[in-house]
């Protein structure tokens, strides 16, 4: 690996004593920091990182050599370190390094940051807040910031009065200053990663609980929104209570605190002890807030509890294994929601949030393996993604179900427990639960996290009498391969569970082979309604096609009920994908689809949204849209019709998503007595908010957004304008996104980079209005982020995720020319944040307008047999 980036080892941090003074007013900060070294051979130079800092004073003291200041400061900006130079050596073994130091509060959601808040009564003012994962503790102080050099930390913050301070660790005293500021001292923190260390100013207020172990547990949030906290203040103290039980460790802190901020680039941060959130991923109001919302703040608490062992007790030793943090608090997070909220079916839900992210967005040529090496701050920053997050998660979950749940439980424990307060790289993963299984893990799962892309098992079946042989082929799947046949020939070791018709028990082995057969025993069901399905429960990290035979058995089975949701599910998104990849018709995929009429699963839904919504972005420009609307509605229409528009007796919060769901398709696809009702019951609400159900209200604004006039999408802006809450804020500002004319989604736009918006809300607005009809928006919002693209890199570059989603609008295209315009437009732009994630959208492009030459005839032959 190159080293360019990383810090020497002559010198390492053991502990910082920190004391910040921040500026609400100048947006600035003062700093001074202690920290205590050890070196490890005599040098006349001690390099560290730190970014956009102005260093006045560095000395450094040891009790051999006495105390010597820096003759030299110097700044690498590039390479983002301080390099100190001293005119005598530094002798070997502790030592002292002082330095003092200013910097600015800035609006950039990254380091030491300046957030603005408001209150219900229109009372604004500003708060300070930390960001620093995953290379961002170096814009606050002065420091080694690389997650192997840890160190713990004594935190003091000078702050006003009136205001409250909140760090890792509690509070161990204060002291009145007589200046209008007071000094908060913290605890020492155990030993952690830089990226870890967070702290937060602001008028906040608090409610506490206690977990069964004696953890003091607060929400902390504006006073006028503290009361929306209890949902997830009950749900946190639930959270640690399983995880507690789960890894075997008692959460080593004090205390845990829950930090609802109104201005957050991510959902979540796993700082130590001090877990931040933007708000409306934290509050919960049961008169306006949605189901949708009540399960995202339990989810998100448990992804982010989860990673209070994996992440924080464990550190990876560097970025390139960031899927040992980030993999097993998605994988965790949802086992441990599911685990309290059983009626949620979260693997089910796992599906969509995971494995089917992580692969679309593995499919692609230009993805990159899970454990993937990186240099510098930008590589960095560009691999939070659906790689890191959604695949490794997957396939946690497919080795848990090969290697079972209490041995893989077993060897998670273990590896905590050897690694605590440290570092490990994926090796001591794999050795650990090979210890606890005694299977060669490594062997196994090395094809899973080293290599890009994964599995696509082409079927065959031979049946003779009643009985059937399955025979497998792997190839690498590849979205590519409707432009020519790839001659990739990557192999893994599959987890392989095949289910027939009238069999209560999946055969299962493990494929190690190009190509593999089994048995399947005899079946008493005739030829036409024996189907066979691989990838039975849908947990394996693969797609999988058939003879088309197999598929209309297997569409049959879909609309007899026969298939268990995860099953129908997966199918229905593996003939998705493999259309897309130039493996089936669009055809194909369309006839099963509308198989799927009786679906009753919320999950199952969605995903058939997703799949019609993809479809419809490759269609956009050509002439078959008003069809494809009127397929829509006779796809979803018995649904809406079997949820209706209000809540009935007995239901359940799976209910409640698919009804959202589903009107909100039919009102996509115009469907009329959607549209209208969603007008009546809009104009019922004006007159009394509390008429509109939480649940609905996403759904009406938007189809009320759907048809605005410049009056009533001024009434819309002037509801978010006035919204109490973030939840409601953003609903509406997604309305406001949704209308069909080009004139008011310009408006939008506009506004979208004013005051008016929150930055972290900005990015959301534009694609939305990308992707809510991509006839109409997606040109706008791709040629409004070209010009702006100075403005948007100065906000979003440092978050990584949020400069991504603006150029993932680019990926929609369908044509030649939209490629060149990318290539033109990024070409001599210094932009690394988004490097691959150019490559990627360039090769999406390319895909999508191979597919609509490939099946634009298809496509013209289908629909002309379709009454509009």
């Amino acid at each position: 690996m190159a080293t360019e980036h990383r810090l020497p080892d002559t010198v390492r941090p053991e502990k910082y004593s920190i004391e910040l003074r921040p500026n609400l007013k100048a947006f600035s900060f003062e700093g001074s920091e202690s920290i205590r070294i050890q070196v490890a051979r005599p040098t006349k130079t001690i390099v560290l990182n730190a970014e956009g800092l102005e260093v006045r004073e560095a000395t450094v003291s040891s009790s051999k050599g006495g105390s010597l200041p820096a003759t030299s400061i110097d700044f690498d900006s590039k390479r983002e370190v301080l390099r100190l130079d001293f005119a005598e050596s530094v002798p070997s073994g502790p030592a002292t390094l002082r330095l003092s130091f200013s910097g600015t509060l800035n609006d950039e959601l990254a380091g030491f940051y300046r957030s603005r808040y408001t209150m219900s009564d229109g009372k604004q003012g500003y708060m300070a807040a930390t960001q620093f994962e995953s290379t961002n503790a170096r814009r606050a102080f002065p420091c080694w910031d690389e997650p192997a050099a840890k160190a713990t930390f004594e935190v003091s913050l000078v702050v006003p009065d009136g205001m409250t301070a909140i760090s890792n660790t509690p509070p161990l005293d204060e002291k009145d200053l007589g200046d209008g500021t007071r000094l908060v001292r913290f605890a020492e923190t155990p030993r952690m990663s830089t990226y870890l260390l967070a702290f937060a100013i602001g008028p906040l207020d608090t409610i506490e609980g206690k977990a069964r172990r004696g953890t003091k547990l607060a929400v902390w949030a504006l006073p006028d929104r503290i009361g929306h906290s209890r949902w997830a203040l009950d749900e946190a103290i639930r959270i640690l209570d399983y995880l507690n039980d789960y890894y075997g460790i008692p959460y080593p802190l004090e205390k845990l605190d829950h930090i609802a901020l109104q201005d957050f680039a991510a959902g979540a941060m796993e700082n130590w002890g001090a877990i931040t959130y933007r708000e409306r991923i934290l509050l919960f109001d049961p008169a306006t807030s949605s189901a949708q919302t009540r399960q995202t703040i339990v989810e998100v608490i448990a992804h982010e509890t989860a990673h209070m062992w994996f992440g924080d007790l464990v550190t990876m030793a560097w970025w390139d294994d960031l899927w040992l943090n980030e993999s097993f608090a998605s994988w965790m997070g949802a086992k441990t929601t599911g685990a309290l909220h059983p009626e949620w079916k979260m693997w089910t839900q796992f599906l969509e949030e995971d494995i089917v992210r992580g692969l679309a967005l593995d499919g692609l040529k230009s993805s990159h393996p899970i454990e993937v090496p990186v240099r510098d701050p930008a590589e960095i920053r560009e691999i939070f993604d659906d790689i890191s997050y959604s695949k490794g998660a997957s396939i946690l979950r497919m080795l848990e179900q090969f290697l079972g749940e209490a041995t893989f439980r077993r060897g998670i424990r273990d590896y905590l427990k050897a690694h605590a307060y440290g570092n490990a790289r994926t090796e001591d993963l794999w050795r650990a639960l090979t210890a606890a299984s005694h299977q060669p893990v490594r062997a196994l799962m090395g094809s899973w996290t080293r290599q890009t892309g994964f599995p696509l098992l082409d079927v065959q079946v031979k049946r003779t009498g009643g009985s059937a042989r399955v025979g497998l082929t792997q190839s690498r799947f590849l979205y590519s391969d409707i432009l020519g046949p790839s001659k990739d020939r990557t192999r893994w070791k599959v987890p392989v569970r095949i289910a027939r018709a009238g069999q209560k028990k999946p055969v299962s082995f493990l494929m190690e082979k190009k190509t593999e057969s089994r048995p399947l025993g005899r079946s008493r069901r005739s030829a036409d309604k024996d189907w066979i399905k691989v990838n039975a429960g849908q947990s394996g990290f693969y797609r999988v096609n058939y003879p088309p035979e197999e598929w209309d058995r297997l569409r049959r089975a879909v609309e007899a009920g026969e298939l268990g949701t995860e099953d129908r599910s997966g199918l229905q998104n593996d003939a998705h994908a493999l259309m897309r990849a130039g493996y089936l018709p669009a055809t194909t995929l369309l006839d099963l689809t509308a198989a799927y009429r009786g679906e009753d699963d919320a999950t199952g839904w969605r995903l058939i949204a997703e799949s019609l919504h993809d479809v419809e972005t490759l269609i956009s420009d050509t002439r078959y849209l008003e069809k494809f609307d009127a397929y829509g509605r006779e796809l979803f229409r018995r649904a809406g019709e079997q949820s209706g528009w209000d809540p009935k007796p007995r239901e359940g919060h799976l209910d409640a998503l698919k009804r959202s769901t589903v009107l909100s398709r039919l009102g996509h696809h115009s469907y009329r007595p959607v549209l209208t009702e969603a007008g009546r019951r809009f104009a019922r609400y004006l007159k009394d908010p509390s008429t509109l159900h939480p649940d609905l209200r996403g759904v009406v604004y938007n189809l009320v957004g759907q048809q605005a006039d410049q009056a009533t999408y001024e009434t819309l802006w002037e509801l978010q304008r006035k919204a109490a809450l973030q939840e409601e804020q953003v609903r509406l500002l997604m309305a406001l996104s949704h209308p069909r004319d080009e004139r008011l989604l310009q408006e939008t736009l506009r506004r979208s980079l004013t005051d008016a918006v929150r930055s972290q809300d900005a990015v959301l607005v534009i694609t939305t209005v990308a992707a809510s009809r991509p006839s109409v928006g997606r040109d706008l919002a791709w040629s409004f982020v070209k010009d702006n693209w100075d403005e948007l890199y100065r906000r979003y570059a440092e978050s990584g995720f949020l400069i991504r989603r603006l150029v993932q609008i680019a990926q929609e295209f369908t044509t030649p020319e939209a490629v060149k315009d990318v290539e033109r437009f990024f070409r001599g732009r210094e932009a690394p944040e988004v490097r691959r994630t150019v490559q990627q959208s360039i090769e999406k492009i390319r895909v999508n307008a191979a597919w609509l030459k490939n099946n634009g005839k298809d496509l013209a032959r289908w629909f002309a047999t379709r009454s509009s």
